[in-house]
Formats: structure tokens, sequence, C-alpha cells
């Protein structure tokens, strides 16, 4: 993977990504994702040993969605996630230029794991005070070092949560799972027909008709990112 200068908007962040991590201690990563470079986004990251992430690496699939539906997310998210076990508190604020759209997202995951952990035991001793329902952790938000990692983990979610395997599907059934991987962003990757195409057992000219016809039926407005990762394609 060849790593490309970094631009003077990415540049100028670097000290605001520091600061942060400084800031807020070891417990903290700070995370800087280039849109631009998808799928290698993080441009620089302080403290990646919370998620085992470190430049040149990929955004998770909660990224890949937000992008998808750009229009339509929060530009300053809050919310809770886990990863191997952790308690992340997490918040994303997505970067856009003068026209507005996304060329960046800058993330801190805050590990509240100990925190968490003593706020229950002081809760047994009082039996009062308890985690908020706010901050119930999101089941399984992917950090992974590989972009085939991350689209590998969105394909095992969806065929979970419909409690099928390809074999068994119909055609109906592997459009609804190619529908729900175009709704969370996973066509937004290069080359992430091929993997769905291999995982669902279709040709990718196959995913490329669903993804065609899952388009212009629902008028969704593609995110630019997405019609270069498919090469173009509708």
């Amino acid at each position: 993977m060849v790593k490309h200068p970094l631009g003077e908007r990415m540049q100028a962040l670097l000290p605001i990504v520091q600061g942060l991590a400084e800031m807020f201690g070891p417990d903290c990563e700070v995370v800087l994702h280039d849109v631009a470079e998808l799928p290698h986004s993080i441009v620089a990251i302080e403290n990646g040993a919370v998620t085992g992430r470190t430049v040149g690496d990929v955004p998770t699939d909660r990224m890949l969605r937000n992008l998808r539906s750009a229009d339509e997310t929060q530009d300053v998210r809050l919310y809770i996630s886990s990863h191997d076990g952790k308690i992340l508190k997490s918040l994303a604020v997505t970067l856009r230029d003068e026209d507005g759209e996304p060329f960046g997202l800058l993330g801190l995951n805050y590990d509240i794991s100990d925190v968490v952990q003593a706020q229950r035991t002081l809760a047994n001793f009082t039996a009062v005070g308890r985690l908020g329902s706010g901050a119930v952790p999101e089941s399984g938000e992917i950090f992974a070092g590989d972009i085939r990692d991350v689209v590998a983990g969105m394909i095992t979610k969806i065929l979970n949560e419909m409690g099928r395997t390809p074999g068994a599907m119909s055609r109906e059934e592997k459009m609804e799972v190619v529908k729900r991987l175009e709704e969370r962003g996973a066509f937004l990757v290069k080359r992430s027909a091929e993997q769905v195409a291999e995982a669902l057992d279709l040709s990718r000219y196959t995913i490329f008709a669903y993804l065609k016809e899952i388009r212009h039926g629902d008028g969704a407005t593609v995110h630019p990112a997405a019609r270069r990762s498919s090469g173009g394609r509708p």
C-alpha cells in the first residue's frame, strides 16, 4: 500500500489529533480518516492500542454506513460501542468541505471499561445508580486493519439478522442482503462486490445487477465515493 502525502486540510488537523490524545490520555484513541484514501482511510492516529489500529488501516462499518447516508447523518455523533470486550464511548465528527461534501472524519474512542466496572461495583454496594440507558453498548462495531474483514463482518451480521445461510437463500433473500449492505455503505469499498458475490455464491455481474435494481427502485442518492468504488457502474 502506497502512503500518499497528507493534503493541507489533513495536515492542519494533526495538532488537534495530538492535542486531544494528550488531553485525554492513553485510554482515548484519536483517529483521523481521509475519505479520499478509502479503504485505507486512517491517515493519523494516536493511542491506537485501544482498537489495535494504525495509519493505513480501514474504516469501521459504522463509518461506511454514515458515509453512505451522509445527508441524513448528524455531523457530530456520540455513542457507545464495543471492541474485544471493551466498552468504548465514541465521538465521531464528520468533516465537510465548502460544498458540504464529507472529506474526512475525526473520531475519539475512549475505553471506559474500568469506569463502567467501578460504577457497577458501587451500584452493588449502594443499590442506587447504574449505567444509564443511553450508555448501553451497541453490539459489535467492527474495528479491523483490513477492509475485507470489515465487509466480511457486515455480511455475517446481516446473515445472522436474517437467520439464513447463503445456500438456503432465494434470489429475493440474497437481494435483501445486498440491499442491506448497500444501505450500510459496504459498496463504498473497492472490489467489495467481488467479496459479496463470493460470500453469496453469485457472480459479481449479478451483484451489479442487484445494485442497479435496488438503486433504481429506492431512488437513493449515492455518495460519489460509492460510484468510484463500483467502477462507475450504476
